[in-house]
């Protein structure tokens, strides 16, 4: 038996515009109840109010007071069969602004990925769709967990991707994969627009000695920013792993790669990779490798460990990225991530279907967002090396729940330095640093309070260069007046300073149905 936790145009000189992709992507998702047994959707709205002191984020004394109203129409869509899953949440909100009626807005929030078994066991699709706000600097104004504000650092990103694969078997011991990979990602600011391309292939299999298995591994991208240059890449590797034993696994990898990314012409560099995986027992892992690239050295270190009502992680990555990692997540949150894997842990026959609903069920009976994160990044034109780490822990208890967050990011855009020499990096690199507390408090079975603490800080690596720093504080009641109807009132208190500082104060009040 289960357990229960008690604007502005810019030039287009790529090949589809984002309409094109959307039409695609949704016809897409209109194709996989076909190919599914048990669907589910449900249509959602949602009304609030927010009184806020400080609309447009304004420094000093020139602060604007407003009431914002949200309204929030959307459909949640959950799908899974034996040839099609997928996962989409979508909603609408339109703020209407008492005082300031020039500034109503809309905004949409997308998050949907899904899978389809074209041909059985051979040709597969994936879909990814993502909207959201992004900020356009990390020195501007920062507004963490609110859409009711008019922000001049933010803009709405749409990002969208299409894979069709093929995989198979082929003399008995060797396995296939060869994928193609498209994808667009627009913004209505026009910063971080591009299109992307990609080819890889693989091909896996075992040797005459047990433990040894060995793949090669090619690839080509290409990526196309609208306001930057185009970069294509080209790798090859051959890996050998070897199997100690159950709980022990090493790798070495050898091979080439080409690209354009730190200077006008195409450079070829040898690569060499190392790593491990180990696991001690079903609760704990622990994954390394370290890579010989271009840029100098790369690695990646991911570490987890559960204990019966807690989760504890660490990753840490030094690697080349194109956007922030929030532009482009399927993920549902990180609160959402840790539970589950406890739930899913706790109840290891459980359904996924019935996991995620009682994950979500369990977050909001304490009042906790899905999403934990803590510094979002910002949107760039041009390819970055990212130095990345992240701590999180989930503490479950019978009435409490507690998360806390910590990550800490620097980038560094690859490319020409001075458009004339070939340096790795520029100077002009960024850090950002947040930190989040999240503290949630079941009252009754049909009431809870919660309250988030988080911080975030970025600079520059300019030696005397500004900073921008963020606090903030919400306090939340959540209950819930029917089986598919909830309403919450919320007070929040943010103080910035440095570049973008502000101060702001708002009490909020809302109700959603599900229908």
């Amino acid at each position: 038996m289960a357990r229960v936790f008690g604007q502005t145009d810019h030039p287009r000189k790529h090949l589809l515009p984002a309409c094109a992709w959307r039409a695609g992507f949704l016809a897409l998702s209109a194709a996989f109840p076909a190919y599914a047994e048990n669907w589910h959707v449900t249509p959602t709205l949602a009304v609030s109010a927010t009184l806020s002191d400080n609309v447009f984020l304004a420094a000093g004394g020139n602060r604007t007071s407003d009431l914002v109203t949200s309204l929030t129409p959307g459909i949640s869509i959950d799908g899974a069969g034996a040839r099609g899953k997928l996962r989409l949440s979508y909603g609408l909100t339109q703020n209407l602004y008492a005082r300031e009626s020039s500034a109503n807005n809309h905004q949409n929030a997308l998050n949907a990925v899904g899978k389809l078994e074209a041909i059985e066991d051979w040709l597969f699709i994936d879909a990814m769709g993502n909207i959201s706000q992004q900020y356009l600097t990390p020195l501007g104004a920062v507004s963490p967990s609110s859409n009711v504000n008019v922000n001049a650092n933010q803009t709405e990103t749409s990002t969208y991707s299409l894979s069709p694969y093929i995989r198979g078997h082929i003399f008995s011991s060797m396995d296939y994969m060869l994928r193609y990979k498209a994808g667009i990602s627009r913004s209505k600011s026009g910063q971080g627009d591009m299109d992307t391309r990609e080819w890889q292939g693989k091909l896996s299999g075992n040797t005459r000695w047990g433990p040894l298995d060995w793949a090669i591994d090619a690839s080509n991208s290409t990526t196309d920013y609208t306001r930057g240059r185009n970069l294509e890449a080209t790798r090859y590797a051959l890996t050998l792993i070897y199997r100690l034993n159950p709980q022990w696994q090493i790798w070495l990898s050898n091979g080439r790669e080409s690209n354009n990314y730190v200077s006008q012409q195409q450079e070829s560099n040898t690569t060499g990779a190392y790593g491990f995986v180990w696991t001690p027992d079903p609760r704990t892992k622990l994954a390394a490798s370290k890579t010989r690239r271009f840029f100098g050295d790369g690695y990646s270190v991911e570490l987890s460990h559960r204990m019966p009502r807690s989760l504890w992680t660490y990753s840490a990555t030094r690697d080349v990225s194109f956007q922030p990692s929030s532009a482009t997540s399927t993920s549902v949150g990180s609160n959402y991530d840790a539970v589950y894997s406890l739930v899913a842990a706790i109840n290891p026959g459980m359904a996924p279907d019935a996991i995620r609903a009682q994950v979500i069920q369990f977050l909001q009976s304490r009042g906790l967002p899905v999403d934990g994160s803590v510094v979002n990044g910002y949107l760039t034109n041009t390819a970055n090396l990212q130095k990345r780490q992240q701590f999180s822990v989930a503490l479950l208890g019978a009435r409490n729940t507690v998360t806390l967050t910590a990550n800490q990011t620097e980038q560094e855009p690859l490319g020409l330095a001075s458009g004339t020499t070939g340096s790795a990096v520029r100077s002009d690199g960024t850090r950002q640093r947040g930190l989040g507390i999240s503290w949630g408090h079941q009252l009754t079975g049909l009431s809870a309070l919660s309250l988030l603490l988080n911080q975030q800080q970025s600079t520059t690596f300019t030696t005397g260069s500004p900073e921008t720093k963020t606090q903030a504080a919400y306090l939340f009641l959540t209950t819930r007046i029917s089986p598919k109807t909830s309403a919450s009132v919320g007070l929040r208190r943010i103080v910035g300073s440095g570049v973008g500082g502000y101060t702001e104060s708002a009490l909020s009040g809302g109700l959603s149905h599900s229908f």
